[in-house]
């Protein structure tokens, strides 16, 4: 599957994410606190690939998680799909049937199925009937190629497989977005590129993501823009070839050199 196609040749050229000046500060169990988010502004566009990378610790994963309300903001400003979800009322459980996540460690519920796990978001956020939230399951259990393991168990599957059963169950609720966080860090080598080929299928389909990772060969391969952080804060952000080949920052070049 090639790139998606670039926001500005769609239909909608307007961005679908907006985040601006965001901060977070996280209160430690000494008393401390920490600035996880340090004025981080950017864009997503309608059918962009974005990756962010960056040091441990560097506010990449609390971000993601500010796209979709699973961490709240001290300051600024997230408008998805023109929704502002800081603000007081919003409907946060709308916005996360819009905005699909596929979390580092799966978040599969333990005690039920494949089937089950990608059936159930669907009936209780969706509203679908259970019938049709079934076919659904079906359809897309097939897509990630774990369609024969639909009545296996978390446990019994492999974590490649309950991988793809967390990308089946974020794609069952049709969202206009997609954030990945690090969704192969805690995979074995012989199943990352299984969930990174499933990820440039997406992509190649056109649909908008947000990826955390430190798989930069994908990441030069698939992103059309790439966010480097440090410190809760955007040191450089721009094309895969002006990041891999001509970082404007010298800690990119220090971080890439580490790394490459």
């Amino acid at each position: 599957m090639g790139k998606a196609a670039p926001a500005a040749a769609g239909s909608d050229s307007r961005p679908i994410v907006v985040a601006e000046n965001v901060r977070k500060t996280y209160r430690l169990a000494d008393g401390r606190s920490h600035l996880a988010l340090d004025g981080v502004t950017t864009e997503l566009a309608h059918g962009e690939v974005l990756v962010i990378f960056g040091p441990s610790g560097s506010g990449k994963s609390t971000f993601l998680r500010t796209l979709n309300a699973l961490e709240t903001i001290d300051s600024g400003r997230i408008v998805v799909d023109g929704v502002s979800i800081a603000e007081p009322g919003a409907d946060l459980n709308a916005l996360r049937a819009e905005v699909g996540m596929v979390f580092q460690l799966f978040n599969l519920f333990q005690h039920r199925t494949a089937l089950d796990n990608v059936v159930l978001p669907q009936v209780v956020v969706r509203r679908r009937s259970r019938a049709d939230a079934l076919r659904r399951a079906h359809e897309l259990l097939a897509k990630v190629g774990i369609g024969d393991r639909a009545g296996h168990y978390p446990a019994q599957l492999s974590g490649g497989q309950q991988q793809r059963v967390a990308i089946a169950r974020a794609l069952a609720m049709d969202p206009k977005i997609m954030l990945f966080d690090e969704p192969t860090s805690a995979l074995d080598p012989e199943t990352v590129s299984g969930i990174l080929d499933l990820m440039r299928e997406l992509a190649g389909e056109g649909m908008t993501m947000a990826v955390v990772t430190h798989e930069m060969g994908f990441a030069r391969e698939i992103a059309q823009r790439m966010l480097f952080m440090e410190s809760g804060r955007i040191v450089e952000e721009g094309p895969p070839q002006q990041i891999f080949h001509a970082p404007h920052e010298a800690r990119t070049r220090a971080f890439l050199e580490q790394i490459l």
